[in-house]
């Protein structure tokens, strides 16, 4: 059995499965702290139930107050460009000034397609660093351009900073390829969410393991909905797309649906998310906290109407004009616990799988088949990364391939594109 639980704004929803089969729900109020909270949901679980479940499963998205960007630096590896691309060029208010003032950029890069590319000069990161530690950086990003058709420029230029002790003692130096898809500001906006929820992430984390030290602990998370405490901590933005991937799984489950409109309540808003043939539908680009970044991206809107009368709300109306004939299925966690809607992330979240997505660009030698090389050591890392994100590999891996010539070059390029999938362990 599993112990799901749904940590919302207002309520806390527990959820018992037995695989399909639901064995106890209830509702219960925050406590003074994330730790208390668990020891009661914990504590409110009758012996003969607890001896049962073997792990629990947890559902908790970050709020704006969660997000804690001071000290975070960035290092752009680059050709000189227009201002208009220069790092957090769009991020508002006093935040984004802060952000560029520890921002710096060292020539280098490539182009698009890995054309060219050069590695950052030592001596150059070697001073930006510096600069952007006097400037009060104690996090530190590294960016390149090129970067998903030449990964390698963003590695060597941390590890010279690293080697180089030029980041202050103890500072994290993380790479941007690893946190979003091809655009480089969206994976530098990644990167520096991911970084500033972290102490969110690692709170969660701790507070789980205290409150259920003798059960396994997995979270909502990315694009199967379930990651480990280390991932969540890695990479703490996917719990956003995690809980709304565990609540229109639990959606399924509840009404046997698979296309619908998902309009998940949240703070008094609504969430509108598409989901086709029980996946939900993604877009290049997400928004979130006035940001662009395309780390998980999913297809949805936000609106202001209450659940009673979103079916009329002309975001949702847009929506079912790509989807005609998909029924709204409001899920409100704020209720009394009347409907079984109300559990369905408590629900949807016992049921997640790890799923590592990996993107790159890739030169195709001649005579060689399209993307065959990369594609092979795509399906590696990506099966690295799902281990690494608590998937058991004893219990099967799926794996996917799509490579795709990039039409708009000349130049022989393939879009590479590999997903694995895997049960918890």
């Amino acid at each position: 059995m599993q112990l799901g639980i749904d940590l919302t704004a207002s309520t806390v929803r527990l959820a018992v499965t037995d695989g399909n089969e639901v064995r106890h729900t209830a509702t219960l109020p925050h406590a003074a702290t994330r730790l208390a909270t668990l020891v009661a949901a914990r504590e409110s679980l009758s012996a003969p139930l607890a001896t049962k479940i073997t792990g629990v499963r947890i559902a908790a998205a970050p709020e704006e107050s969660d997000l804690r960007l001071a000290g975070i630096g960035l290092i752009r590896v680059a050709p000189p460009t227009m201002p208009a691309l220069r790092p957090f060029a769009s991020w508002p208010g006093a935040t984004g000034e802060s952000l560029r003032a520890r921002s710096a950029l060292v020539d280098g890069g490539s182009d698009f397609v890995g054309n060219e590319a050069r590695q950052a000069d030592g001596a150059e990161l070697r001073v930006a660093a510096e600069r952007l530690t006097a400037a009060g950086a104690d996090r530190l990003i590294v960016s390149a351009a090129g970067a998903p058709s030449a990964p390698w420029l963003e590695r060597e230029a941390a590890s010279e900073i690293a080697v180089a002790g030029t980041a202050p003692p103890g500072a994290r130096v993380t790479v941007a390829h690893a946190s979003g898809g091809t655009g480089i500001r969206e994976r530098e906006h990644a990167a520096a969410l991911n970084l500033g929820l972290a102490d969110w992430g690692a709170d969660l984390a701790r507070a789980a393991t205290e409150a259920f030290p003798n059960w396994e602990i997995g979270f909502a998370h990315g694009l199967g909905g379930f990651g480990s405490g280390a991932e969540l901590m890695r990479q703490p933005l996917g719990a956003l797309h995690g809980v709304v991937r565990a609540a229109a799984r639990g959606v399924r489950l509840v009404t046997g649906e698979d296309d619908f409109v998902l309009a998940l309540a949240d703070r008094g808003a609504m969430r509108l998310i598409g989901v086709t043939a029980g996946d939900v539908d993604r877009a290049d680009v997400e928004r979130r906290w006035g940001i662009a970044h395309n780390h998980l991206a999913l297809d949805f809107v936000e609106c202001d109407s209450t659940p009673s009368d979103v079916h009329r709300a002309p975001e949702v109306q847009r929506m079912l004009s790509r989807r005609p004939g998909y029924p709204v299925i409001v899920v409100d966690s704020s209720g009394n616990g009347s409907s079984a809607l109300e559990f369905a992330t408590a629900l949807g979240v016992t049921h997640g799988k790890i799923t590592v997505s990996l993107e790159r660009i890739a030169r195709r030698p001649q005579g060689s088949r399209a993307g065959g090389d990369k594609a092979a050591a795509l399906v590696e890392e990506a099966i690295t990364r799902a281990i690494l994100a608590g998937a058991a590999p004893e219990l099967g891996l799926t794996r996917t391939t799509d490579v795709r010539p990039l039409a708009y070059v000349a130049d022989p390029i393939d879009t590479v594109r590999v997903s694995v999938t895997g049960a918890p362990a």
